[in-house]
């Protein structure tokens, strides 16, 4: 040891040792700022680059909206909505700095003395309370977050923290403060799927920023740190704590008076969670138009940048068929009968934890004090009363009867039984539609008055309580539906409904299913023998059996009428009017199969069609969407506009993308509709069939709303065409009509084919009713007129049965129209003639 001392103190040896350790360091030195270098170099070639503002290209949320402006859905991976800094108010943005970054206007970009003010005040909390980065180090790694994702832009790595100083320092050098300001609150998350401070508004509280309050400022102001420890939703009383935190960091900064202070304390805040509008206002239509805007621009622009849509919906519409398929659809359902209880409890344990179970939900809803009239509602029963008529069951704390007149439907599921000959006269308790104490039941709140009102509860309402709480049975339908309404001209789509509930399933049987059209087909087939083949709506065919070899489906075939009766000759407007099956056979069987098939197709069926004569009878199968449109046709005598989902579309600069957007548009300027209505009489939309054929087919269906199977339409109290359509055994059931101005299209049946609706379940009983309820919400208020005969139609007084001239006084006799020159010549016999009202039968298979 002494020697290396001794040795130490040499002044050769320790001018060699300083020499070495200043070259050893030199060394090191230059090494190190070469690979600080190179370390930097590479990274900062990973670093966004940001010059201005307008570099800035977050993930935006596309928006989509209704035809009078409603919002009907948001696609997004990021739910953020950018907005200029003038937007911002100014107390919203005191509330983050205050929160957040009280030096931003005095550091460059890194506040040294915030990192170490914040670690003293964690040190003595024992945890963390502060944090150290400034605003614009949060922009750098929110920025980077969104270009790499979270795992990669939170990484515990010496590259990742270098990135965000160098983002950051780039910032501060490029951006002034209220620019770095924009990017920060518009880029931060703030919990509730909002990326924000537009987003976080909307989502929390349903408002702008501009129409938020201190309070409401204060609580997301004191989000950026920790959205989810410091959530409204899971720790409200940690929120409130961190708001008053905030209030106080303003006070202390001189953003608010004391007085400002205590107001905002005690204002009371609610909070919504973030809205799916997608599925909340119109979603079959919604989910439509996404896969359509996927298809067109791709995923990455629908979720990304923040698109602008526009599109054909009409949100009142489609609420109306929301409307008209839930109160309809249930009737059809309960006519199908009863499936029984929701559960079967047994008495005592099972009970009791079921309604303390659902008091408690009761309570939170706010309904544990009162039921509101017409509630869906959940009971337990707790004694069958036959003597009385009277089911008394439990809905959570509340007593309440269900008297039989309410519950008369519930007869036992036969397809093969009419519904008004099996109403039950005495409750059941035996068999899976029995009724036994412990059951739970599906109800309806409702009223004496309400009950009264109900055509079956008859005789059974004098046993009907005069007080007390009374429900009515309900059962949630198996059965499906579907609307779709689209403008005659321009081929909006103003509803288009795909089921029962898009909570219960998302499939849309208007595009998406293809079902036998039944008789609704028939239309297409009668078309082709006025077009193709040249015949009237007076041309007669024999009604009468008939065995058909039909070599195509290789079978023998006998076709039968509904009601199984044959009348002889009949007009093809007779055999149209009252869906006879027969003569629709004969018809397809002159045009030829072949042709009928091309010419469906013509009329815009994509779907394939079997070479069968089955097919005038509705076999194969088609879509919604494809029916409904050659009916529009029909109303457009002729001319077919494209189908409209989406009328415009711009991008998150506004500039247009896509614009399909007809002249008849009310958004549309009076310039620009001028231009379009020249530009569409240069180039009209395609005549698919002439107007005369388009016409006369219109007036043959106008007559099966006048006196044929569609009769009940005419409530609607406007004109209307339309034709019916049931499969065999009633597995579909349909209804398609239109006036001049709407094409309607409904359709009632199971998603699978295990069992039938019931064999009486036409398409004028089923679907009808649905189309009706809708139309008459969708034409409210709105005049429509009768269907105008173009140019070349002329009408001549005929004989019905022989479809001849007809004189004066001939029993039955009717006006036809006919195409010009093909009017009849021959005058029907003296003794010829149709009883009136002859042919009026029921709907067919």
């Amino acid at each position: 040891m002494r020697v290396i001392v001794e040795g130490l103190r040499r002044p050769g040896k320790l001018r060699t040792l300083a020499r070495l350790a200043v070259f050893s360091c030199l060394v090191l030195g230059t090494g190190g700022g070469i690979f600080g270098l190179v370390l930097y170099g590479v990274v900062s070639e990973s670093v966004p680059d940001f010059h201005a503002v307008s570099d800035y290209r977050p993930r935006l949320t596309t928006r989509v909206f209704g035809q009078e402006g409603q919002l009907v859905g948001e696609f997004y991976r990021e739910k953020r909505v950018f907005l200029p800094y003038s937007r911002i108010p100014r107390r919203l943005v005191q509330a983050f700095l205050a929160s957040e970054d009280n030096r931003f206007f005095d550091h460059a970009g890194i506040d040294y003395f915030g990192i170490l003010r914040a670690a003293v005040a964690n040190v003595k909390a024992g945890r963390v309370v502060q944090g150290g980065s400034t605003v614009t180090q949060q922009v750098a790694k929110s920025i980077i977050i969104s270009e790499e994702g979270y795992q990669a832009g939170t990484a515990k790595k010496l590259g990742r923290k270098l990135k965000e100083a160098i983002l950051a320092r780039r910032l501060e050098q490029r951006l002034d403060k209220e620019e770095i300001l924009t990017l920060y609150l518009n880029q931060i998350f703030l919990g509730n799927q909002a990326y924000g401070v537009q987003a976080a508004a909307e989502n929390y509280f349903r408002k702008s920023v501009e129409e938020m309050n201190l309070a409401e400022m204060a609580l997301l102001g004191g989000l950026p740190q920790a959205p989810s420890r410091y959530s409204p939703f899971r720790h409200p009383q940690r929120a409130r704590a961190r708001r008053e935190y905030v209030l106080r960091r303003m006070l202390e900064e001189g953003f608010i008076t004391k007085e400002e202070l205590e107001e905002a304390e005690g204002t009371p805040i609610t909070v919504y969670p973030a809205e799916n509008i997608s599925r909340d206002v119109t979603p079959y239509f919604t989910e439509h138009v996404r896969r359509m805007l996927f298809e067109k621009f791709g995923e990455k622009a629908v979720l990304d940048e923040g698109l602008t849509v526009f599109t054909t919906v009409d949100v009142e519409r489609y609420r109306g068929a929301e409307d008209a398929v839930y109160s309809r659809l249930r009737m059809v359902d309960k006519r199908q009968g009863y499936r029984g209880p929701l559960l079967r409890l047994k008495k005592g344990t099972e009970v009791d934890e079921f309604q303390k179970k659902y008091g408690e939900e009761l309570h939170r809803i706010g309904r544990l004090e009162k039921l509101e009239d017409g509630e869906l509602v959940v009971g337990v029963v707790e004694k069958v009363d036959k003597n009385a008529d009277a089911i008394h069951v439990r809905i959570g704390p509340h007593p309440a009867v269900l008297p039989l007149a309410a519950m008369r439907w519930a007869r036992a599921v036969d397809p093969q039984k009419y519904f008004e000959g099996a109403l039950l006269t005495s409750i059941p308790t035996s068999g899976e539609a029995g009724f036994r104490v412990g059951d739970v039941l599906h109800l309806r709140t409702t009223t004496r008055e309400e009950i009264k009102k109900d055509r079956y509860a008859g005789s059974f309402l004098k046993n009907v309580p005069e007080t007390g709480q009374l429900v009515a049975l309900e059962q949630e339908p198996n059965l499906e539906a579907a609307v779709m309404s689209l403008d005659v001209e321009s081929g909006y789509v103003l509803a288009m409904l795909g089921g029962y509930s898009f909570d219960r399933s998302e499939f849309n049987r208007a595009v998406q299913a293809c079902r036998q059209p039944g008789s609704a087909f028939k239309p297409i087939v009668y078309s082709a023998a006025l077009d193709v083949k040249g015949w009237t709506l007076a041309s007669t065919v024999l009604d009468a059996p008939i065995t058909f070899d039909d070599p195509n489906a290789q079978r023998r075939w006998k076709p039968q009428n509904f009601e199984t009766k044959f009348v002889g000759e009949v007009t093809l407007r007779m055999a149209l009017q009252n869906s006879m099956n027969v003569p629709a056979i004969k018809v397809i069987e002159a045009v030829g199969i072949g042709d009928a098939v091309r010419y469906a197709q013509r009329l815009g069926i994509t779907s394939p069609l079997p070479p069968e004569l089955g097919i005038a009878l509705g076999q194969g199968c088609v879509t919604m969407q494809e029916l409904v449109d050659v009916y529009r046709l029909f109303a457009n005598y002729g001319q077919m506009a494209p189908r409209r989902f989406i009328t415009r579309v711009y991008d998150r600069d506004g500039q247009l993308l896509f614009d399909d957007t007809h002249h008849t548009d009310g958004w549309v300027g009076i310039a620009e509709k001028a231009r379009r209505m020249i530009a569409t009489a240069e180039s009209p939309p395609e005549r698919v069939i002439d107007r005369e054929t388009g016409f006369l087919m219109t007036k043959m269906m106008r007559n099966v709303v006048q006196g044929g199977t569609g009769t009940p339409a005419q409530a609607l109290g406007v004109p209307v065409a339309g034709k019916t359509g049931t499969t065999n055994d009633s597995f579909d059931a349909w209804f398609v009509g239109f006036t001049q101005e709407i094409a309607t299209a409904a359709w009632v049946g199971y998603d699978d084919y295990q069992m039938p609706m019931g064999r009486y379940e036409q398409g004028g009983r089923a679907a009808l009713p649905i189309w009706l309820a809708y139309m008459k919400s969708a034409l409210k208020g709105r005049k429509t007129g009768e269907f105008e005969p173009p140019p070349g139609i002329v009408y001549a007084r005929i004989d019905p049965r022989s479809g001849k001239l007809a004189r004066d006084g001939t029993p039955g006799a009717v006006v036809e129209a006919f195409r010009q020159g093909t009017e009849p010549k021959e005058y029907v016999s003296d003794a010829g003639g149709a009883r009136p009202n002859e042919f009026f039968l029921e709907d067919n298979l």
